[in-house]
């Protein structure tokens, strides 16, 4: 959720993740972000509110994540479009198998949704993900991880001292397409850190991501984060093209551990 000039996309991309060697402990937690306009190309847009929830527990087996967005923007013509995105998903914790759920409602777009699953082959090298609802459909993918396992990895890899990291990754958020995602690591020196996060570190993280197999060098979206070393995320900018979207950490709850046998 991450950004950089286009010379990222050259980046050696690493097939093998390092969160397979060490671990990395996430908080099970829910945040709450609320969301202001930050910037408007060419004034194309005159104002916008929303916010995102984001829900991290686990059944001991696995990552339960949901996602929700809703988003509401006014263009300088007038026209006002809402938005409603809801993602569920699970992830293994070994990264060997994931499901995913997408629904999304708008007033211009009108609701789709589909379901979903992906399972990593006996050699590691690919993934087969499918939509399962509405049609059935299937793709074979190379050299991918998913969202956790890629959070994971930022976190090592900033802990190690590294400042650039280079991962495919599939989240099922845009159905079978997976993203050729780069990650640029900077030291975060805000001094602003929740009571909860306090002892914490932390780093300012800019993501790309770019189509695969597209010739483009320009990435299809680009965020910025402030990450800490326990996967809580206290801020975010979103680069939607035509404007751009500050998110700021309004609430924070922290879920007990389940007791795993």
């Amino acid at each position: 959720m991450i950004f950089l000039s286009a010379s990222a996309a050259a980046l050696l991309f690493i097939n093998t993740s390092i969160a397979e060697q060490k671990s990395v402990d996430l908080l099970l937690h829910k945040a709450t972000y609320d969301l202001r306009l930050n910037s408007s190309h060419q004034g194309a847009i005159n104002s916008m509110a929303g916010q995102i929830e984001y829900d991290l527990t686990t059944d001991c087996r696995g990552w339960l994540m949901t996602n929700d967005l809703e988003m509401s923007v006014v263009y300088s013509t007038g026209q006002r479009m809402d938005m409603d995105l809801n993602i569920n998903t699970w992830e293994a914790l070994d990264g060997q198998r994931y499901r995913f759920t997408v629904v999304q409602d708008g007033n211009l777009s009108g609701q789709s949704s589909y379901i979903g699953k992906s399972s990593r082959s006996d050699s590691g090298e690919t993934v087969l993900a499918e939509i399962t609802k509405p049609e059935k459909q299937n793709v074979e993918l190379k050299d991918v991880i998913y969202p956790s396992a890629f959070l994971k990895d930022i976190i090592l890899a900033a802990k190690e001292g590294e400042t650039a990291l280079n991962r495919g990754v599939f989240d099922g958020t845009a159905e079978l397409e997976a993203f050729k995602a780069s990650a640029i690591i900077l030291p975060n020196e805000e001094n602003e850190t929740p009571s909860e996060l306090r002892g914490k570190v932390s780093w300012k993280v800019f993501l790309a991501f770019y189509e695969v197999g597209s010739k483009s060098t320009l990435p299809i979206q680009e965020q910025k984060l402030t990450l800490y070393e326990n996967g809580v995320v206290t801020s975010i900018d979103l680069d939607f093209g035509d404007f751009s979207v500050k998110g700021k950490l309004s609430g924070l709850e922290v879920h007990n551990s389940p007791q795993c046998g």
